[in-house]
């Protein structure tokens, strides 16, 4: 059960402004698509649509979060050092978080986010084919929309933290 440490640390260590962005707007976002499908009775033709678009698109974004944290923990030079450097104001067992760990965190918290995306489409595909109540469709597809979003949403802190970094330091000499 160690693979969750990633996941409890990010949620650890994350603030109340990254929860309203990346935890409250996208299940806001979802309960309300989610019911408009329901009301509409069209969950199915919204799953089926997600089902074709997203295991490319989450599969290439695997990828891309492989080869972040990859670049991140290999990487050497100036500019790594520095983020080993510069703390933010998130503490995690007691110790500031540099902005290191923090990205480490959040791309490793992605990764896990996407995995399980991709093979909840996977286990929508095998239950479609043996039958699916509507409801567990509903509860699929809320599923489907969060992550995607929170995902997203995490991604684009990331990249805005990484440039705010490098941008503030560059300020500085």
């Amino acid at each position: 059960m160690e693979w969750l440490i990633p996941i409890k640390d990010y949620y650890f260590s994350i603030r109340k402004n990254e929860v309203i962005f990346e935890i409250a707007v996208p299940l806001l976002i979802s309960v309300v698509c989610t019911f408009m499908y329901f009301n509409n009775e069209k969950i199915f033709i919204a799953l089926d649509g997600l089902a074709e678009l997203l295991p490319t698109a989450i599969s290439i974004l695997i990828g891309f979060t492989v080869m972040l944290i990859t670049l991140l923990l290999t990487s050497s030079g100036d500019n790594v050092e520095l983020l080993k450097t510069i703390e933010t104001n998130k503490v995690l067992y007691k110790k500031p978080v540099t902005l290191y760990q923090g990205l480490h965190i959040q791309f490793s918290h992605s990764l896990f986010s996407e995995i399980f995306l991709l093979l909840l489409i996977f286990l929508y595909l095998f239950l479609k084919g043996v039958g699916l109540y509507t409801a567990v469709g509903v509860g699929i597809l809320g599923i489907e929309i969060y992550l995607t979003l929170n995902i997203l949403l995490s991604i684009l802190r990331g990249i805005a933290n990484l440039y705010f970094s490098f941008y503030n330091s560059q300020k500085q000499k």
